[in-house]
């Protein structure tokens, strides 16, 4: 595995910020396409920080699975009419914005430019036709000879996961549960979302089984959505009205294929949160409230024990004993995640932001450092993101 470090800038390392942010609307929108979605998400973010569009010299996008580009970035750049010096499109899967935030600071430290979007969505519910897409592509992320001849789909794959974490650390269903229920509670707090009614342990281990011990409650849902941040130089950033500082941030990259790891429980999140801490000067303790990717629930556990939050195994004692509630020792998901919220990890950059600047509403906690964490693939692209007041 190898991680990303912070990049020195004539001799130091400079400040770096995320300075605006923004996102389309959230649902089922047929009347818009993927690069409508990142165009709705990328004006509201250079908005929000005050910036005009010929502001913009960098752009950071991921990938459209309904409607793929060769050059996704350069397209995104053509239909927004930007000039830019730094351009490029990542395909991690869910860790794209995250990473891409990290390239995005990198490039901003080496001086290639001042502000760059970092973009993520898709028009997945409604751009796929009826039996295609979703579905398909689940099956194409194991190996191509020794796991997908044998059917299992991304959610079977997460399910053998949650299974062996069950087996080896007693892990039940009940506080697999409580992550569904409480990323429900904090979207009805909000009332915003695709998914708002409140919810209990008995409803989601009443709704359909997808693959034992995953329900339907503990799978992310699938959106019509966009959001955007940009990430900006300190000179630059004096100038916009609510800057965050983007004090550490750190990559983990591990296996695609199960097959081949030494470790189901173990992921590359423990080296992309230990480069994030030391980046930042911070340990976990530091932290106030934690944005953490929800693919399904099984994966904040995992990330709880691997980030350095509790010990290897106490995942499901964490959030059943100290609690991820907005009163809970660690605030989780606190705009609802991907399993309420929205089924794209980028809102959890976004909810960080909202976190340090004081602007959650009604999930609103005393933070001081956010934490974003984004995972690609069944758990082997990870990155970790901190964020600070200006």
């Amino acid at each position: 595995m190898w991680v990303c470090d912070g990049i020195t800038h004539m001799g130091s390392t400079q400040q770096v910020a995320v300075t605006g942010i923004g996102e389309s609307p959230i649902g089922s929108l047929p009347d818009m396409d993927s690069i409508n979605l990142y165009a709705a998400a990328c004006l509201e973010a250079v908005d929000d920080a005050g910036l005009e569009k010929d502001d913009i010299d960098g752009l950071v996008t991921g990938y459209s699975l309904v409607d793929p580009k060769l050059m996704h970035s350069t397209v995104v750049t053509d239909y927004l009419g930007l000039n830019l010096a730094y351009n490029e499109s990542l395909r991690l899967g869910g860790a794209t914005p995250f990473a891409g935030v990290c390239h995005a600071a990198n490039a901003v430290r080496q001086g290639q430019c001042e502000n760059v979007i970092v973009a993520f969505g898709d028009n997945r519910q409604t751009g796929f036709k009826k039996g295609d897409g979703v579905s398909s592509l689940a099956t194409e992320v194991g190996h191509p000879e020794f796991e997908n001849p044998f059917g299992p789909m991304v959610p079977s794959l997460y399910a053998l996961i949650a299974q062996k974490h069950m087996a080896e650390h007693g892990t039940t269903a009940e506080e697999l549960a409580t992550v569904a229920v409480t990323c429900r509670e904090h979207a009805a707090m909000r009332g915003a979302g695709q998914q708002t009614e409140p919810i209990d342990v008995n409803d989601v281990l009443a709704s359909d089984m997808i693959s034992s011990p995953l329900h339907k409650l503990e799978c992310a849902l699938i959106s019509d959505c966009a959001g955007a941040v940009v990430v900006s130089s300190s000179e630059a950033a004096e100038e916009t009205p609510s800057p965050i500082e983007l004090t550490g941030y750190g990559e983990g990259h591990g296996s695609e294929y199960i097959h081949r790891r030494d470790e189901l429980l173990q992921t590359p999140a423990a080296e992309s949160g230990t480069t994030a801490f030391e980046m930042a000067d911070r340990t976990p303790d530091d932290v106030d409230v934690a944005q953490l990717y929800d693919c399904f629930t099984i994966t904040p556990l995992l990330l709880l024990e691997d980030l350095g939050f509790c010990e290897k195994g106490d995942g499901g004692q964490f959030v059943r004993e100290r609690g991820i509630t907005t009163d809970g020792d660690l605030p989780v998901n606190t705009h609802g995640g991907e399993l309420s919220y929205a089924g794209a990890g980028v809102f959890h950059i976004l909810e960080a932001v909202r976190q340090i600047r004081g602007d959650a509403a009604e999930t609103q906690v005393d933070a001081d450092l956010a934490l974003a964490h984004g995972v690609g693939g069944v758990l082997s692209t990870n990155a970790t993101l901190l964020m600070e007041g200006w």
